[in-house]
């Protein structure tokens, strides 16, 4: 019996010395195939599965709750296609298995989100010894149609207009925002003594630390018309005394004035004045697209070093934020 195929296969009528070693290389080939834990594994001390490398691999990892999260989702439906598979031992063939039935049973974003797990898991692998190369590189990544709208300067300008009758903690992350390019959890984070020697100090909590930001508070948007100090000057001109800069100025509920603004908050009001502004249509660009937005203003504008700005480690990321995925006209420019 194909432990694989589960089709019988007949060894068919020879001496009894030739059946019992061809039934040996056959069990060792499905136990290769399978990615079986042997003998000479555990001997060699590579008896380590893949759900044994990647639970090892998250414990060491210094990242954002969030991002743990989202890990630990895609370490779980790895494990269910591979987990009990020696590590030493996976194959290209088995990674694409995996890839192929996660994106089956829960999509092509999981796939690709757990694609990179494993390849970035498997990365440190190689560099502990456990492995001598990454099997998941080779392995095409599950092409997934992005759905969410980017921010126009003309979609935008709708918004920041509708703005003008919200709280004016909403307007003011909304400008923290576009200005420097950074999240809604560092937004919310933002400290009026995170101001030194003329620069803001942030440190983007997704990357757990390893990131630390600069943002001269020189800084400016020719096409905004305004520069990083002038709206953390406006941030202090609400009447309310506060360490943070995006804050309660009016009690609500249990907030009383001068409280940190929470970061869902922050994105569940910006939405409301997004569908006020372009209306009710699907795929609506959320708080998180200010950062591509500003991206594109600044490179346009020239002049800043946006990959810095919104602390990408890697050209790819960076070029990501740049891509206005069809959102805008690209104007060819001469001398």
């Amino acid at each position: 019996m194909n432990p694989i195929t589960k089709a019988a296969v007949s060894i068919g009528r020879i001496p009894l010395a030739d059946a019992k070693m061809q039934a040996i290389e056959a069990n060792l080939w499905a136990s290769q195939q399978m990615g079986a834990t042997r003998l000479i594994d555990r001997l060699q001390q590579q008896d380590k599965t893949v759900g044994e490398w990647l639970d090892a691999w998250l414990k060491d990892l210094k990242l954002a709750e969030n991002t743990i999260k989202t890990y630990r989702t895609s370490i779980k439906a790895i494990k269910e296609q591979i987990g009990n598979h020696a590590l030493a031992r996976l194959s290209v063939k088995d990674c694409d298995e995996a890839v192929t039935a996660i994106a089956t049973q829960r999509g092509d974003r999981s796939a690709q989100v757990a694609r990179s797990v494993m390849s970035t898991a498997f990365r440190k692998a190689i560099t502990k010894g456990l492995l001598s190369s990454n099997p998941v590189e080779v392995v095409e990544a599950p092409v997934v149609v992005v759905a969410r709208q980017r921010f126009t300067w003309e979609t935008f300008s709708k918004v920041w207009e509708a703005l003008q009758d919200a709280p004016v903690w909403l307007r003011n992350a909304t400008a923290l925002a576009l200005l420097t390019g950074q999240r809604r959890e560092d937004i919310a984070e933002m400290k009026f003594a995170d101001v030194v020697d003329g620069h803001l100090r942030v440190t983007p909590g997704k990357n757990g630390g390893a990131i630390k930001l600069e943002i001269p508070v020189d800084l400016r948007m020719e096409r905004f018309g305004l520069s990083l100090k002038e709206q953390i000057l406006v941030c202090r001109r609400t009447g309310v005394v506060s360490k943070f800069m995006i804050h309660q100025t009016q009690r609500f509920g249990n907030s009383p004035p001068g409280q940190q603004i929470w970061r869902d908050t922050i994105t569940r009001r910006f939405t409301d004045y997004v569908v006020k502004a372009l209306g009710d249509e699907p795929n609506l660009p959320t708080f998180h697209e200010l950062r591509s937005l500003s991206k594109r203003v600044y490179m346009e504008q020239g002049g800043v070093d946006t990959k810095a700005l919104l602390g990408h480690s890697t050209e790819e990321i960076a070029a990501l934020y740049g891509n206005a995925r069809g959102a805008e006209f690209q104007r060819v420019k001469i001398a």
